[in-house]
């Protein structure tokens, strides 16, 4: 059968295996394809296919027997070539189409797809940058109109939604799991339906909205319309998730940021475009953009926080017995041995020595005369800078001030008379304002000291500068907020002690994260009462203790049962006797 298929009677005018050898080109041809012809399906299993193919003195089988091929090449025309000799019409035009040529070749190996992908999950799934809803027909529209109806409350409307919304994409794992989270942080209920399957012949009872509503997996409670509790808030529930929850707890790897900004979008749209709540509309346009500036600021706060706080406050945090004091661990000999420990490298802490020469160079170049003075007069060892102000802080960056040519000339010139003991960056200005925000965090404070029960905010919109390197400030931008612990020197020179966190420019926190926590069971203690009894009224019955009224019965039932036992026996001997 398949050496009919490569014979000179059968392939020229065979259109598809054409395709695949390309003819005269004699290219080799999949065994699978072959095999998945209709009369070749019969002839199982494959390897015996290939055994017998092996034996043919017509087709050349190749090594691993995935393809074969003629051993003498196709001569002659084929269905394919121009045929320029034959001027008539040899068919009729009405029951025969003329063969577009060329045609392309088909491929002879299977599609290989990513790891952990398989063919129909690299269809599109719906979530894509320029994928969009088609247009809908009036009935689509009428059905949406009653569905979505102003006169029904919120909460039904968005639960609809929710569902028809999930019905029309192709949900793999990483856009379910973000989208059940989101929905879980907005006050949504997830959970899978159990037992809730629907048949035929109930949906045919049904309308659109009956049948939204039973196949739910997602479902809004009624009291979440209590304006007391709740509150409708699109944007701030995104800015909340995007800025607070997800960075926490998935970080900031940028497919995924991307991911979960497109789940988010979709659902924005979809109640945009379809009406769902046309008195929230300009929040859902609001919740966009945050989710456009969340693609961009998540990753970016992520390298931020890497490069921050630099180079010169490493340095003023080791000399001033900051956060970063004491943790310089290249002088252990366990640690200059780099085949043992291939993971020490100098980020870990800096040397002493070190910190003084930055921290000097930093101040000679950018300080003021009175920081330089007081520079000069307080030694070596830096003793006579004391540190003024410990402040634990909440900052705003509101202007990036990149090194200018002096500085930068200056700091060649300090690092060619070092040579390559030691390498300075310029140092730019990071200027920021104090900033804060509600945690709702209860602290347990003296009254008298603090009367309103929590810790003081601080001065808002006091600003602060700060020194960094020009390659720690290209990771920053306008806006960034910073959860740090600041140093106030003498002569005004701050110090970026450490940097315990890098929000995005739209933080926000919402007690939805302390809602939506898993809470420890509650400790029930019960006391029963226990009664006491006597040794006197215990009975041992069947190796057991029985006690009180218990075991007066079972006494009444033993003495029963052998007056029952007794009178059997003694009719059985009367019977015997007579």
């Amino acid at each position: 059968q398949v050496e009919y298929y490569f014979s000179d009677e059968n392939l020229p005018t065979d259109v598809h295996l054409l395709q695949c050898c390309g003819g005269t080109e004699n290219r080799p041809v999949s065994v699978s394809r072959i095999c998945g012809f209709k009369k070749m399906r019969k002839f199982k299993p494959k390897s015996m296919v290939i055994a017998a193919l092996r034996k043919s003195v017509f087709l050349e089988v190749s090594a691993n027997g995935k393809e074969l091929w003629r051993k003498v090449p196709l001569a002659g025309k084929t269905i394919l070539d121009a045929n320029d000799s034959d001027t008539e019409i040899a068919f009729d035009p009405r029951t025969k189409r003329e063969i577009q040529l060329p045609l392309p070749p088909l491929p002879q190996t299977k599609k290989e797809y990513p790891p952990g992908m398989s063919k129909n999950m690299m269809k599109p799934t719906g979530f894509e940058e320029g994928a969009v809803e088609g247009p809908i027909t009036p009935a689509q529209h009428e059905e949406e109109m009653a569905l979505y109806d102003d006169a029904k409350p919120f909460v039904e409307r968005i639960e609809i939604a929710i569902q028809r919304f999930k019905e029309k994409k192709r949900w793999h794992e990483k856009f379910n799991k973000v989208f059940n989270k989101w929905m879980r942080f907005g006050g949504v209920d997830c959970a899978p339906r159990m037992f809730g399957g629907l048949s035929k012949q109930e949906m045919a009872g049904m309308d659109a909205a009956q049948i939204a509503m039973a196949r739910a997996t997602h479902q809004v409670p009624w009291d979440r319309e209590d304006p007391k509790d709740w509150v409708v808030d699109f944007d701030g529930v995104a800015a909340a998730f995007l800025s607070s929850y997800y960075p926490r707890h998935y970080g900031n790897n940028p497919e995924q940021v991307l991911t979960a900004c497109s789940v988010l979008i979709k659902f924005f749209r979809y109640c945009d475009y379809h009406r769902v709540c046309d008195e929230f509309k300009p929040q859902l346009a609001e919740a966009e953009k945050i989710c456009r500036r969340a693609e961009y600021e998540l990753p970016q706060i992520y390298k931020a926080s890497l490069s921050l706080p630099g180079a010169f406050n490493v340095a003023g945090s080791t000399i001033f017995q900051g956060y970063h004091a004491n943790k310089f661990i290249g002088d252990s000999e366990w640690a200059k041995d780099q085949e043992a420990s291939p993971w020490v490298s100098e980020s870990a802490g800096m040397k002493m020595e070190k910190a003084r020469a930055t921290f000097k160079t930093a101040v000679f170049l950018l300080g003021t005369e009175q920081q330089q003075h007081l520079l000069e007069t307080s030694g070596k060892l830096l003793s006579g800078l004391k540190v003024l102000k410990k402040e634990g802080l909440g900052l705003e960056v509101v202007d990036i001030l990149p090194s200018t040519d002096e500085v930068k000339q200056g700091f060649a010139a300090a690092n060619e008379v070092s040579k390559a003991k030691l390498h300075l960056s310029p140092l730019g200005k990071l200027v920021c304002k104090t900033w804060s925000y509600d945690t709702f965090l209860e602290y347990d404070l003296p009254k008298d000291r603090y009367p309103k029960g929590s810790l003081p905010k601080v001065a808002q919109g006091k600003t602060y500068e700060f020194w960094v390197e020009d390659e720690a400030l290209e990771e920053c931008f306008v806006g960034m907020k910073l959860d740090a612990e600041v140093f106030t020197l003498d002569g005004g020179i701050t110090i970026l002690d450490n940097v315990k966190e890098v929000m995005c420019s739209f933080f926000k926190w919402l007690p939805n994260e302390l809602w939506n926590d898993n809470h420890p069971h509650e400790l029930k203690i019960r006391h029963r009462e226990r009664e006491w009894v006597d040794e006197e009224d215990v009975v041992m019955i069947n190796g057991e203790q029985k006690a009180g009224q218990e075991g007066d019965k079972e006494k009444e039932k033993d003495k029963e049962k052998f007056s029952d036992e007794q009178s059997d026996s003694g009719e059985e001997i009367d019977e015997w006797r007579s």
